[in-house]
Protein backbone atom coordinates (compact mmCIF):
# COMPACT_ATOMS: atom_id res chain seq x y z
CA UNK A 1 0.00 0.00 0.00
CA UNK A 2 1.28 3.75 -0.74
CA UNK A 3 -0.11 6.22 1.36
CA UNK A 4 0.56 9.91 0.27
CA UNK A 5 -0.57 12.40 3.41
CA UNK A 6 -0.03 16.42 2.70
CA UNK A 7 3.23 16.18 0.45
CA UNK A 8 4.80 19.01 -0.77
CA UNK A 9 7.88 19.99 -3.15
CA UNK A 10 9.83 22.72 -3.53
CA UNK A 11 12.65 23.96 -6.01
CA UNK A 12 13.82 27.31 -4.94
CA UNK A 13 10.51 29.08 -5.16
CA UNK A 14 8.89 26.88 -7.88
CA UNK A 15 6.37 24.67 -6.05
CA UNK A 16 5.94 21.37 -7.84
CA UNK A 17 3.89 19.52 -5.39
CA UNK A 18 1.35 21.03 -3.22
CA UNK A 19 -0.31 18.95 -0.21
CA UNK A 20 -0.51 15.93 -2.41
CA UNK A 21 -2.96 13.28 -1.15
CA UNK A 22 -2.89 9.80 -2.70
CA UNK A 23 -3.85 6.24 -1.63
CA UNK A 24 -2.95 2.92 -3.19
CA UNK A 25 -4.22 0.07 -1.93
CA UNK A 26 -2.43 -3.21 -2.37
CA UNK A 27 -2.81 -4.88 -5.80
CA UNK A 28 -4.11 -1.79 -7.21
CA UNK A 29 -2.64 -0.61 -10.34
CA UNK A 30 -2.98 3.31 -9.97
CA UNK A 31 -2.34 5.73 -12.96
CA UNK A 32 -1.41 9.84 -12.57
CA UNK A 33 -1.84 11.43 -15.80
CA UNK A 34 0.10 15.17 -16.41
CA UNK A 35 1.92 16.84 -18.74
CA UNK A 36 5.74 16.87 -18.70
CA UNK A 37 6.89 18.98 -15.59
CA UNK A 38 3.53 18.67 -14.00
CA UNK A 39 5.56 17.18 -11.05
CA UNK A 40 4.89 12.97 -12.07
CA UNK A 41 8.32 11.74 -11.74
CA UNK A 42 9.03 14.05 -8.56
CA UNK A 43 6.39 12.19 -7.00
CA UNK A 44 7.76 8.34 -7.86
CA UNK A 45 11.15 10.23 -6.91
CA UNK A 46 9.69 10.82 -3.08
CA UNK A 47 8.17 7.48 -2.93
CA UNK A 48 11.16 5.50 -3.95
CA UNK A 49 13.44 7.65 -1.45
CA UNK A 50 15.63 9.27 -4.46
CA UNK A 51 13.75 12.66 -3.19
CA UNK A 52 12.65 14.14 0.13
CA UNK A 53 9.38 15.62 0.31
CA UNK A 54 9.38 19.36 2.74
CA UNK A 55 6.14 18.78 4.02
CA UNK A 56 3.66 15.83 4.36
CA UNK A 57 3.92 11.68 5.42
CA UNK A 58 4.26 9.20 3.35
CA UNK A 59 3.59 5.06 4.17
CA UNK A 60 4.37 2.12 2.38
CA UNK A 61 2.55 -0.80 3.79
CA UNK A 62 1.15 1.16 6.47
CA UNK A 63 4.61 2.08 8.03
CA UNK A 64 7.15 5.20 7.63
CA UNK A 65 9.62 4.15 4.94
CA UNK A 66 13.45 3.06 5.67
CA UNK A 67 15.64 5.85 5.01
CA UNK A 68 17.41 4.07 2.47
CA UNK A 69 15.80 3.32 -1.06
CA UNK A 70 17.02 0.20 -1.30
CA UNK A 71 15.05 -0.79 1.99
CA UNK A 72 11.80 0.32 1.26
CA UNK A 73 10.26 -2.56 -0.71
CA UNK A 74 10.01 -0.33 -4.03
CA UNK A 75 11.12 -0.77 -7.72
CA UNK A 76 10.86 2.02 -10.08
CA UNK A 77 11.68 2.38 -13.92
CA UNK A 78 13.00 5.77 -15.19
CA UNK A 79 11.99 7.48 -18.05
CA UNK A 80 15.63 6.78 -19.45
CA UNK A 81 16.53 2.78 -18.96
CA UNK A 82 19.69 3.13 -16.67
CA UNK A 83 20.78 -0.34 -17.87
CA UNK A 84 24.48 -0.64 -16.89
CA UNK A 85 26.43 -0.73 -19.93
CA UNK A 86 28.87 -3.45 -18.80
CA UNK A 87 26.20 -6.42 -17.72
CA UNK A 88 24.46 -8.38 -20.42
CA UNK A 89 21.07 -7.78 -20.72
CA UNK A 90 20.22 -10.72 -19.11
CA UNK A 91 22.20 -9.76 -16.12
CA UNK A 92 20.64 -6.43 -16.12
CA UNK A 93 17.24 -8.16 -15.16
CA UNK A 94 17.97 -9.97 -12.62
CA UNK A 95 20.21 -7.50 -11.20
CA UNK A 96 18.43 -7.08 -7.41
CA UNK A 97 16.34 -10.61 -8.48
CA UNK A 98 15.67 -11.83 -5.25
CA UNK A 99 16.12 -15.92 -6.35
CA UNK A 100 19.67 -17.72 -5.42
CA UNK A 101 19.02 -20.91 -8.00
CA UNK A 102 20.94 -20.15 -11.02
CA UNK A 103 18.56 -21.72 -13.74
CA UNK A 104 15.75 -20.24 -11.73
CA UNK A 105 17.18 -16.78 -12.51
CA UNK A 106 18.09 -17.50 -16.23
CA UNK A 107 14.63 -19.46 -16.54
CA UNK A 108 12.89 -15.54 -14.64
CA UNK A 109 15.03 -13.79 -17.14
CA UNK A 110 14.03 -15.55 -20.22
CA UNK A 111 10.40 -15.30 -19.08
CA UNK A 112 10.02 -12.05 -18.63
CA UNK A 113 12.32 -10.78 -21.88
CA UNK A 114 9.94 -13.55 -23.92
CA UNK A 115 6.90 -11.73 -22.83
CA UNK A 116 8.48 -8.23 -23.60
CA UNK A 117 9.34 -9.68 -26.91
CA UNK A 118 13.31 -9.21 -26.23
CA UNK A 119 14.42 -12.97 -25.54
CA UNK A 120 16.43 -13.26 -28.86
CA UNK A 121 18.48 -9.99 -27.05
CA UNK A 122 19.31 -11.73 -23.67
CA UNK A 123 23.13 -11.85 -24.20
CA UNK A 124 23.92 -8.91 -25.84
CA UNK A 125 25.05 -5.34 -24.64
CA UNK A 126 22.87 -2.47 -23.99
CA UNK A 127 24.83 -0.33 -26.76
CA UNK A 128 24.18 -3.32 -28.91
CA UNK A 129 20.18 -2.91 -28.67
CA UNK A 130 17.71 -0.04 -29.04
CA UNK A 131 16.67 2.23 -26.98
CA UNK A 132 13.04 1.20 -27.04
CA UNK A 133 14.50 -1.99 -26.61
CA UNK A 134 16.60 -0.97 -23.68
CA UNK A 135 13.53 0.49 -22.10
CA UNK A 136 11.81 -2.70 -22.57
CA UNK A 137 15.06 -4.66 -20.61
CA UNK A 138 14.33 -2.15 -17.80
CA UNK A 139 10.97 -2.56 -17.02
CA UNK A 140 12.21 -6.27 -16.99
CA UNK A 141 14.66 -5.43 -14.84
CA UNK A 142 11.55 -3.54 -12.35
CA UNK A 143 9.68 -6.51 -12.17
CA UNK A 144 12.14 -9.18 -11.72
CA UNK A 145 12.85 -7.51 -8.32
CA UNK A 146 9.68 -8.51 -7.00
CA UNK A 147 9.11 -5.85 -4.50
CA UNK A 148 5.51 -4.84 -2.92
CA UNK A 149 5.42 -1.52 -4.64
CA UNK A 150 6.33 -0.76 -8.28
CA UNK A 151 6.47 2.56 -9.67
CA UNK A 152 6.69 3.07 -13.23
CA UNK A 153 7.55 6.54 -15.13
CA UNK A 154 6.02 6.62 -18.69
CA UNK A 155 7.41 2.75 -19.21
CA UNK A 156 6.01 2.73 -22.99
CA UNK A 157 6.62 6.43 -24.11
CA UNK A 158 8.86 6.31 -27.00
CA UNK A 159 8.18 2.80 -28.09
CA UNK A 160 6.52 1.38 -31.30
CA UNK A 161 2.43 0.77 -30.92
CA UNK A 162 3.80 -2.86 -31.42
CA UNK A 163 6.29 -2.66 -29.00
CA UNK A 164 3.84 -0.57 -26.50
CA UNK A 165 1.11 -3.09 -26.91
CA UNK A 166 3.54 -5.95 -25.85
CA UNK A 167 4.93 -3.78 -22.91
CA UNK A 168 1.56 -3.37 -21.48
CA UNK A 169 0.26 -6.42 -21.89
CA UNK A 170 3.37 -7.78 -20.21
CA UNK A 171 2.43 -5.52 -17.09
CA UNK A 172 -1.00 -6.82 -17.17
CA UNK A 173 -0.08 -10.48 -16.74
CA UNK A 174 3.38 -9.54 -14.58
CA UNK A 175 2.09 -7.37 -12.01
CA UNK A 176 -1.06 -8.65 -11.17
CA UNK A 177 -1.06 -8.54 -7.40
CA UNK A 178 1.44 -6.10 -7.01
CA UNK A 179 1.18 -2.40 -6.01
CA UNK A 180 1.80 -0.73 -9.16
CA UNK A 181 1.95 3.42 -9.35
CA UNK A 182 2.06 4.14 -13.26
CA UNK A 183 2.79 8.52 -14.59
CA UNK A 184 2.01 8.42 -17.86
CA UNK A 185 0.67 11.38 -20.44
CA UNK A 186 -1.70 8.63 -22.24
CA UNK A 187 -5.00 8.67 -21.18
CA UNK A 188 -4.81 5.27 -23.44
CA UNK A 189 -1.90 3.55 -21.37
CA UNK A 190 -4.13 4.74 -18.00
CA UNK A 191 -7.58 3.78 -19.55
CA UNK A 192 -6.27 0.63 -20.35
CA UNK A 193 -4.26 -0.81 -17.78
CA UNK A 194 -5.15 1.22 -14.80
CA UNK A 195 -8.66 0.67 -12.16
CA UNK A 196 -8.13 4.59 -10.84
CA UNK A 197 -6.93 7.31 -12.83
CA UNK A 198 -5.74 10.45 -11.56
CA UNK A 199 -5.14 13.94 -12.96
CA UNK A 200 -1.95 15.73 -11.68
CA UNK A 201 -2.24 19.60 -12.30
CA UNK A 202 -0.21 22.72 -10.84
CA UNK A 203 0.88 20.22 -7.73
CA UNK A 204 -2.48 18.81 -6.86
CA UNK A 205 -4.48 15.93 -7.69
CA UNK A 206 -7.96 15.59 -9.45
CA UNK A 207 -9.98 12.32 -9.54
Amino acid sequence: MIRAQGITKRYGELTVLEGLCLTVEPGELVSILGESGSGKSTLLRIIAGLEEADAGRLLLGGKPPAPEPGKRGVSMTFQEPALWNHMTVEDNILYGCPLRGRQQRREQAALLAGRLGIGELLKRYPYEISGGQAKRAALARAIACRKSVLLLDEPFANLDEKSKAIAMEAVRQCCAGMTVLLVTHSREEAECLSQKRYQLERGRLYG
